[in-house]
């Protein structure tokens, strides 16, 4: 709404109220001054007529009534004029005859009669204080609504014309008031729109003019301001160009690969080390290019992931590229402020990538060719792995030493003991049945035969030679337990050697027979015709240890001989190769390796075993010693009829 049309408005608005003030004062005044007026009249005509008839009543002059009420009746205005007696009893009647035929009650107001257009009014007929009847009469209302009607209307006329007159006149004088403010209001449009410098034109000297003269001065302010911030800009946009260009070379020149990216995935800018680091194209990396086709494109070329996320698989297992692209992309489209992820190309190379989000919800990708500090971490890491087993060796070699001499001297003592017994009890046996044979046919022979039944002489003579065989074959198995444990963590055995394998395995089987006794049983199938080659028999035992210890654990994840009926079974074979090598397998019944985490077996640290129980270095070990140290392979396998088997090939090689 305009100012000027609420000008016109507020004075109409004013000007009706007071009108309509004016005008309902005006009508209750009439109103009020003509109503009264006649309540008037009517009870001095009752009056009048009541004391014309005091006589006539009084004497019941009948006639006399009559031509007095007839004459009362015929007055202008009057509706009917009624005598009765002090009884009650109409004496003379005349006028309306529909007036006189209802029920006559006096009005104490005009409001009343106004509704029935009569006004009923009565006098009582008395002398002194002795009442003879009563006058009644009624006069018309009706010239009393038609004065007032017509007050109504002409007042009502004056109050349109005089509106009509009040908005002309608000009209005319609302556009000289703002006549002024309609250029003013132009003016800001027009510097709204970018016209600073605009002047409007002045009229007078009042508020208004001043109001336009001060608007001027600032049109003028804005215009100087807009040429010097033009200029500050420029300069500006000068010096941005340059940092801009800057920035670019220093990212060109960076050895590291750097993506720029806005808040809706437009690439800003793409340096040659990033194309190069993913092998990109220079289309797909153009400016302006949707960010999701440079990492679809990277997805086909990465094989493993690896990010904190848990929500992203990570390279516990092989992600196909599709797969591979949604955790890219959900990498991508994270709002965290910093975000680290690690990928392994199909070329081999492993690449850091950072990305970091700007207030803007733009990302600042950074790609950093790690493979360098991977390899030398691994070279540090089997470094490590082998002076610490290199001292694990040692510590137990000198342990074991030490042990073997405790035990070897009092199993000797034990050994060579049981051999005496052994012998004696044969001669004593040899003795009592000569001594039998002596005594037979005397007698002393039926002595003899209780005495031999007394003391069992056959059970023993049965039963102690049994006896004795098993202590010596005990003594016998803690001997050879000794050795295979000397032979296993011997220091001196880091050098290669020539290695009978097959003892080499069975000493394996017996330091691990503890482990496995219980849960599985093993089958040992060699081939005794295997030739002699040259290795390292304590680094082999250490594999052949690992890889039982581990099919044991396998086996005890589902057969339980408390809970089940089938036994584990523990597979260890060797074969000559033709082609001048040596097989050697453990096999298993267990559960076999998931599909999932077969290619991180071998990883250094990774295990399926439950913390405490398991480090993840023993396959790792397994590897470097078979593959690295002795030139052979290292191969795992589904069996057909469930569990794993794990075989190794060693080159057969001998000292010159």
């Amino acid at each position: 709404m305009s100012f000027r049309l609420k000008t016109v408005l507020g004075i109409a608005a004013i000007e009706i109220l007071l009108l309509a003030v004016l005008v309902l004062s005006g009508l209750y005044y009439i109103q009020t001054s003509n109503e009264e007026r006649i309540f008037r009249e009517a009870h001095t005509a009752a009056d009048l007529l009541a004391t014309m008839t005091t006589d006539a009543t009084v004497a019941l002059d009948l006639a006399t009534l009559d031509e007095l009420v007839q004459q009362a009746a015929r007055n202008p205005g009057i509706v009917y004029a009624r005598i009765r007696s002090a009884e009650g009893q109409v004496l003379s009647e005349n006028g309306v005859p529909a007036a006189l035929a209802r029920d006559f009650k006096e009005d104490s107001s005009t409001e009343s009669a106004l509704e029935d257009t009569v006004l009923d009014v009565a006098a009582k007929i008395r002398i002194g204080d002795h009442i003879f009847g009563q006058v009644e009469i009624g006069l018309s209302t009706e010239e009393l609504s038609a004065t007032l009607k017509q007050a109504r209307d002409w007042m009502l006329s004056i109050a349109a014309t005089e509106i009509v007159l009040v908005a002309i006149f608000g009209l005319i004088l609302g556009q000289i008031l703002t006549r002024q403010l309609v250029r003013l209001q132009t003016a800001a449009h027009r510097v709204a729109s970018g016209d600073f410098g605009f002047q409007t034109v002045v009229y007078g000297k009042d508020e208004l003019a001043q109001t336009a003269s001060s608007f001027n001065e600032m049109s003028n302010a804005l215009s100087s301001y807009k040429q010097k911030f033009e200029e500050a800009l420029e300069r500006a946009e000068d010096k941005r160009a340059k940092a801009e260009s800057r920035l670019y070379a220093a990212i060109e020149a960076l050895p590291l690969g750097i993506a720029l990216v806005d808040s809706e995935d437009r690439i800003l800018h793409v340096n040659q080390g990033y194309r190069q680091l993913h092998q990109l194209s220079d289309a797909t990396t153009a400016e302006g290019q949707n960010f999701e086709a440079v990492i679809a494109e990277q997805s086909g070329h990465i094989l493993e992931l690896s990010h904190a996320a848990t929500s992203i698989p990570d390279s516990d297992s092989a992600l196909s590229t599709t797969d591979m692209l949604a955790a890219r992309l959900h990498i991508h489209r994270s709002q965290a402020p910093y975000e680290t992820s690690e990928v392994k190309l199909a070329n081999g190379r492993i690449i850091l990538s950072t990305q970091q989000r700007t207030p803007d919800s733009s990302l600042i990708l950074v790609d950093t060719d790690v493979s360098e500090l991977h390899e030398s971490a691994e070279r540090t890491r089997r470094l490590e792995a082998n002076l610490l087993q290199k001292q694990k060796l040692e510590s137990l070699g000198t342990l074991a030493g030490g042990v073997a001499h405790e035990i070897n001297t009092p199993a000797q003592f034990v050994n060579d003991n049981l051999r005496f017994l052994q012998e004696a009890i044969a001669d004593l046996f040899t003795y009592a049945k000569t001594l039998a044979d002596d005594l037979s046919g005397t007698d002393k022979s039926d002595n003899l035969a209780v005495y031999h039944q007394q003391y069992d002489i056959d059970f023993l003579e049965e039963e102690l030679p049994t006896s004795i065989r098993q202590a010596l074959e005990g003594t016998t198995r803690i001997r050879d337990i000794v050795s295979a444990v000397q032979t296993y963590a011997r220091p001196e055995d880091t050098m290669q050697t020539d290695v009978n394998i097959n003892a080499t395995i069975r000493n394996a089987i017996a330091i691990t027979e503890s482990e496995w006794k219980c849960v599985a049983s093993l089958d040992e199938d060699l081939d005794e015709t295997l030739p002699q080659t040259v290795a390292n028999s304590g680094q082999l035992g250490q594999v052949i240890v690992n890889l039982i210890v581990n099919a044991t654990d396998a086996i005890s994840e589902i057969w339980k001989p408390s809970e089940s009926d089938v036994q584990g079974r523990i597979g260890v074979r060797s074969r000559a190769d033709k082609n001048s090598g040596i097989w050697i397998e453990v096999s298993d019944n267990g559960p076999g390796i998931p599909p999932e985490i077969r290619d991180r077996i071998f990883d250094p640290f990774f295990t399926t075993k439950e913390v405490g129980k398991g480090t993840g270095q023993g396959l790792s070990l397994c590897q470097s010693i078979i593959c690295d140290t002795h030139k052979g392979k290292l191969i795992v396998e589904d069996k057909a009829d469930g569990g794993t088997k794990i075989r190794i090939w060693l080159p057969v090689s001998e000292t010159g």
